[in-house]
């Protein structure tokens, strides 16, 4: 039984992953459908989703992974706090939504890219794949992320609470301090520390 696990631990995990956030994401939609709130937006977000879940499913083996437990651990609470936001506060202000539909209707687009850029190489620990280059990765180094924080932000718009405040901005800081970890474990490899003397930002091209 060890040794079965041993052999085939990854696809274990990402077929875990792969029902459990399917799971998560069907009801969101289900849920979303049922309020009366089906639209675009939310059609583009199903897609992405699936592509999303899609991946984990088939992604490649890592070749080298982190073995910081406390590194990991950022990089799991990042992925996973939009899931801890409070989605039941519902907007004051017709503009706070008009502001939130923009900025996740872009975010979940260009997260979309992202996860095709990405390809089979998607991963949510820290690890060795294969480094990308194409697409946004051409202009910074970790766009996924960046989009992932700009949707909190429209999620803020959406759902406006201290809380979910709080969770986004709690969410922004694993992020970068992920991002940087990241840089410094995947550093080691020759191809990437040539990615990021070609690519100099993280996030925002020209400032950070």
């Amino acid at each position: 039984m060890n040794d079965f696990f041993k052999k085939n631990n990854q696809l274990i995990i990402n077929i875990v992953l792969f029902v459990s956030l399917t799971r998560f994401f069907a009801i969101q939609a289900l849920e979303s459908y049922q309020s009366g709130e089906f639209g675009l937006l939310e059609i583009i977000w199903v897609i992405h989703n699936l592509i999303l879940v899609s991946l984990i499913l088939i992604r490649k083996n890592h070749l080298f992974l982190q073995t910081n437990f406390l590194h990991q651990g950022i990089a799991l609470l990042a992925f996973f706090s939009g899931a801890f936001m409070d989605l039941k506060v519902k907007a004051p202000e017709p503009w706070c939504l008009t502001v939130s539909n923009g900025i996740l209707l872009v975010t979940v687009i260009a997260g979309t890219i992202t996860l095709i850029n990405l390809g089979k190489s998607f991963g949510i620990l820290i690890a060795v794949r294969e480094v990308k280059s194409n697409g946004l990765y051409a202009f910074v180094r970790h766009p996924m992320y960046g989009t992932d924080i700009l949707m909190r932000l429209g999620i803020i718009f959406r759902h406006p609470s201290w809380f979910n405040f709080i969770v986004a901005l709690f969410s922004t800081l694993c992020y970068v301090q992920r991002a940087i970890l990241e840089e410094h474990f995947l550093s080691q490899f020759p191809e990437y520390k040539e990615y990021m003397e070609r690519v100099r930002y993280r996030f925002i091209p020209g400032l950070f």
